[in-house]
């Protein structure tokens, strides 16, 4: 990994520039991004009455975090030389809407109900079930359904939502086609996450996994369609090989930030990043961490991993004798040594291939990877 001052060093251009101001004022309200897709959902779905009406508000207030994907499209966007801001908010607000999409079909697979610190989709469909007199595997099955249809509602309306962009028809179909695609391997890598669960640890691939179910809609699709919203990948005059090279970039990112995500989820602080550090372990989670301790470890330590690993009844006990051995043997470090070396590829072939503004930008965020804490 680079030096932290190294890299701050090489931000610097890109912040005297303005990148990070220009990011700001042409997004504006991030809030409001995936906001004005779902009035637009509500206005076409109202036919159906409050039940929708309900279900739209759920899954509008389970907006949040961090706005990641929508400030990558920006900083793809406006490196590139786009100019249409109301094109980059309307990009910029489906980019948010699957993240949503995936979020909420997720949090089903993991049977979570809270995100962002509130009630998700789910869990607020269970709080007003029983609320009004149902029974609790009543108030399950309409959470789970909730939450699934929510997701599938956010899906088809970024669809919707880029390929009726205020752009040319080329790159309407172009965005479209894109996001498409980069859902389908996000389906993918979710699949294999799954799967895993049901295979002995040595045989997962959480690499891969991180590749096709983080990297591919996380950093590398807001960086494309910013790219392509600004005209930059072939569909008009651009340089057809410009998503290539921002595949190459955002895949080494997006490894680097599942790989950071699988840290915190094991050894993070949960008052900080408002997750259990002992979820992971009870869903079996095949992460980097358990393969590695479990290909290192001694046979006692292997059976201690193997028995809390995908158990319900795992404690903190449990999760803490499982960092002892992730630590021990040395997993920990190899991969925060895998994370170091996929930013530091993310870095240098951003630098050699890409816009220089958009360049330093992923470098000052490859070192908000290094030491995020949430």
């Amino acid at each position: 990994m680079l030096p932290a001052p190294v890299i701050a060093a090489a931000l610097e251009p890109a912040l005297e520039q303005g990148l990070e101001e220009r990011i700001d004022d042409a997004l504006g309200d991030v809030t409001a991004l995936a906001g004005a897709h779902w009035n637009e959902i509500g206005r076409r779905t109202e036919i159906a009455g409050p039940e929708m009406a309900d279900l739209v508000a759920g899954a509008r207030a389970a907006d949040g975090g961090k706005y990641l994907r929508p400030r990558l499209a920006a900083a793809a966007f406006l490196a590139h030389g786009g100019t249409d801001v109301a094109l980059l908010r309307h990009v910029a607000g489906a980019v948010q809407l699957v993240h949503l999409a995936l979020c909420a079909h997720d949090d089903v697979i993991d049977g979570d109900r809270v995100r962002h610190g509130r009630p998700n989709v789910i869990g607020r469909t269970e709080a007003n079930t029983l609320a009004a007199g149902l029974g609790a595997s009543a108030a399950i099955r309409q959470g789970e359904a909730s939450g699934l249809l929510a997701g599938d509602l956010a899906l088809n309306a970024a669809a919707i939502a880029l390929i009726t962009a205020p752009a040319q028809d080329r790159v309407r179909l172009r965005l479209a086609a894109v996001a498409l695609d980069a859902i389908e391997q996000t389906v993918a890598g979710e699949l294999l996450d799954v799967r895993s669960e049901t295979l002995p640890p040595e045989q997962s691939r959480p690499l891969l996994v991180a590749r096709l179910k983080t990297a591919a809609y996380s950093v590398t699709l807001p960086l494309q369609l910013g790219a392509i919203a600004a005209g930059a990948d072939g569909s008009s005059t651009g340089d057809p090989a410009e998503l290539d090279r921002i595949e190459r970039v955002g895949t080494a990112l997006g490894i680097a930030y599942q790989l950071g995500d699988d840290d915190l989820g094991l050894f993070g602080a949960t008052e900080t990043t408002g997750k259990s550090t002992i979820s992971d372990l009870r869903d079996g989670k095949r992460t980097e961490h358990i393969r590695l301790a479990l290909e290192r470890a001694a046979p006692a330590d292997r059976a201690r991993i193997v028995q809390a690993l995908g158990s319900p009844e795992a404690d903190e006990e449990d999760a803490r004798r499982v960092r002892e051995i992730v630590t021990a043997t040395g997993a920990r470090a190899s991969v925060h040594e895998l994370i170091r070396t996929h930013l530091e590829l993310g870095i240098r072939t951003a630098r050699a291939e890409l816009p220089a503004q958009l360049a330093e930008y992923l470098a000052g965020l490859a070192l908000s990877l290094r030491h995020r804490t949430s």
